[in-house]
């Protein structure tokens, strides 16, 4: 990941557009490729992101950049990443596939899930289609992701958020031999660094509550547990941390994991792939006719579990 770049206008640059003054400033940057970054929202005015390369600068204020590698960040995803689970007018819930970021970051605003919504939206005929982002799943992770699609949904949609009135449950496969039932209530204190940790006693530090049952997996895999997870709250990484804080990481987790020491689930994780964890299950009302919706992912073999089959809702 390239390193910000960032500098403070000088008296003669006041009033020169963002585009502009990105690619006086960025070595080997030419105006079309300042530009572009300005539009992929790589460029921050202060603590803003601007997308508007004639947006005027003023004498002392900050200007952030950052440069995508050639060839990174600023490609759109390919559409047929939106994979529809369920659609109409004022939502839409998406099987994320893993390795694709939900939003825009500083560091990445194309080559996300919303912006490739947002444009699937385009190509089916909507006109400056709005897309609202409800909540996140990790960027390893796979699995739903609720999206409102009308900004008269969004509210009631992400007050059922705040409410803790959605239903997210999720499969995850963690390094050792769990208890059937087991829960955590660490509280969380996300980093500048984009990770979370544990922080009891820390005033800053949210609530964070997570419930894990374990599942009989159809293809178990020594050494290692499927099981599910309901969140009460919705904290950065939660159930990564809250799993590597009980001593059963996520298989597959490079930042908060371990290795299992060589044991079968370490060596199952080149077979398997990635990050083991699934957001299967979504419940929540209609936005509009206030029934209740509960939706599933397609699921992979290795988050299957035998009672899967005596669910109604498992096509």
């Amino acid at each position: 990941m390239a390193r910000p770049i960032r500098f403070r206008v000088v008296p003669q640059e006041e009033g020169m557009m963002l585009g502009h003054i990105v690619a006086r400033r960025l070595p080997g940057t030419d105006l079309e490729r300042a530009k572009e970054l300005v539009r992929a929202g790589a460029v921050y005015m202060g603590h803003l992101r601007v997308r508007v390369p004639t947006a005027r600068v003023a004498t002392g204020e900050r200007i952030s950049v950052y440069p995508a590698s050639e060839g990174d960040g600023l490609e759109p995803l390919p559409l047929d990443v939106v994979r529809f689970v369920h659609r109409e007018d004022d939502f839409a819930v998406l099987d994320k596939p893993a390795g694709v970021p939900v939003a825009a970051t500083r560091e990445n605003a194309r080559g996300t899930l919303a912006e490739a919504l947002r444009r699937r939206l385009e190509a089916d005929g909507v006109v400056r289609p709005y897309v609202g982002i409800v909540h996140r799943l990790d960027r390893g992770a796979s699995g739903l992701v609720l999206f409102t699609t009308r900004s008269i949904a969004n509210k009631s949609v992400h007050q059922q958020f705040v409410d803790h009135a959605i239903v997210r449950r999720y499969r995850v496969l963690v390094h050792g031999e769990t208890p059937d039932r087991f829960d955590c209530a660490l509280p969380l204190l996300e980093l500048h660094s984009g990770t979370s940790k544990v922080a009891q006693g820390n005033p800053h530090a949210r609530a964070a509550v997570s419930h894990f049952v374990r599942l009989r997996a159809r293809a178990p895999v020594p050494g290692s547990s499927l099981v599910q997870v309901e969140l009460e709250t919705g904290r950065h990484h939660q159930i990564r941390v809250h799993a590597a804080a009980l001593g059963h990481a996520v298989v597959g987790d490079r930042r908060y994991g371990e290795a299992a020491d060589d044991g079968d689930a370490a060596r199952a994780e080149p077979h398997t792939g990635g990050l083991h964890l699934f957001a299967r299950e979504l419940a929540f009302e209609h936005p509009q006719r206030r029934e209740p919706m509960r939706l599933l992912a397609p699921t992979p073999a290795w988050a299957a579990a035998i009672d899967d089959e005596h669910d109604p809702a498992v096509p």
